[in-house]
Formats: structure tokens, C-alpha cells, sequence
């Protein structure tokens, strides 16, 4: 479980703005598109952050759904 949260961090958390930059810039260079910093920028700011909160989601849904400690835990965040 930590594994996946580690990983899935690494892509959709905020400090990884310069990855998805040299990610898109890697795709438009490879399809031969120019680089396009507005929709970049936009991607970034908005993709990331919705794959972030899904993840959350999910793994919170997850965890409550089949850990009662873990669903103990959130309820004492949540007050």
C-alpha cells in the first residue's frame, strides 16, 4: 500500500510540476507538434490535481471500507 502512494505521489503530487513538463514536452517533440506552453501549463494545473484527488478517494474508500483502525483514524481526522 505504501508503494502505491509513494508512486502515484510522485505523479500526481504538487511537487511534480517539472515531470509532467518534460513528460508533455516529450510527447509534443515526439509527435513533431511545437510545444504549446499555455496547454501545458493548463494540463498541469488541473490533470494532476483531479488524478490526485480520485486516488485519495479511492484508497480512503478503500481503507475504511475494509480496515476498521483505519476507519477509526479518519473519523478522529475528520473532528
Amino acid at each position: 500500500m505504501f508503494l502505491l502512494i509513494l508512486v502515484t505521489d510522485m505523479f500526481v503530487g504538487f511537487h511534480s510540476v517539472e515531470g509532467w513538463d518534460v513528460i508533455l514536452a516529450s510527447v509534443f517533440h515526439h509527435f513533431g507538434l511545437p510545444e504549446n506552453d499555455t496547454f501545458i501549463k493548463s494540463f498541469i494545473a488541473t490533470v494532476p490535481v483531479f488524478m490526485d484527488s480520485c486516488i485519495k478517494f479511492w484508497i480512503f474508500n478503500y481503507l475504511t471500507r475494509f480496515s476498521p483502525s483505519a476507519s477509526a483514524v479518519y473519523e478522529r481526522m475528520n473532528t
